[in-house]
């Protein structure tokens, strides 16, 4: 059953218990009590108000659907790549001279509103920008890139674990005895002896 459905039955007997507790309260008040006409005329009507609450089915999982991909807009493009070559010549600045990493879109965006302003240039930029966007074969490359990163991060974690190999039991014995214990045994290091001392 869905969530909805699930909810939607409690929610049905929920009210009828609800129901049937003031009709027990009816039944007890006319054995109470002689003259009870008006007190069950407004017992039915509090319960002809009492209404069941239906859940509406939910919105089925985003992963369900199909991803639709958009091509970026020429802001987008321009400022990635703007936002990652900023990052190169901050990388290549003294650390007292760089910008913070939080302040970085400010002055970007202030790289872009010159742009804009230069109608001559931007324009130019744009134009480059659609000839190549026009193509699928420009945004290819972006899925190969992370493509070869994820690949790149496997192989790091490949190295992180680390597989470790028990010793594996020693035969330069003399004695031919196979009474004695292989089991591996702990090495302290000298520099554990060191803070002993």
């Amino acid at each position: 059953m869905s969530y909805s459905k699930v909810n939607n039955a409690i929610a049905a007997a929920v009210h009828e218990e609800k129901l049937d507790v003031i009709k027990q309260l009816k039944v007890f008040l006319e054995s109470k009590m002689d003259d009870t006409d008006e007190i069950g005329d407004l017992i039915n009507e509090f319960s002809s108000t009492l209404t069941t609450t239906k859940v509406k089915a939910g919105k089925k999982s985003s992963s369900d659907k199909p991803k639709r991909t958009r091509k970026p807009s020429f802001y987008n493009y321009w400022l990635g790549n703007r936002l990652r070559t900023f990052g190169e010549e901050q990388a290549l600045l003294p650390k007292e001279d760089r910008v913070p990493k939080k302040d970085r879109m400010s002055h970007v965006t202030v790289e872009w509103k010159e742009l804009k302003a230069d109608t001559d240039a931007f324009n130019e930029a744009k134009a480059k920008w659609e000839e190549m966007s026009s193509s699928d074969e420009a945004f290819a490359p972006k899925k190969e890139e992370k493509k070869e990163t994820k690949e790149k991060k496997e192989k790091k974690q490949q190295k992180k674990k680390k597989v470790v190999k028990e010793p594996e039991p020693s035969n330069d014995s003399d004695s031919d005895s196979d009474d004695e214990d292989n089991s591996p045994v702990p090495i302290n290091s000298d520099s554990e002896d060191e803070n002993d001392e």
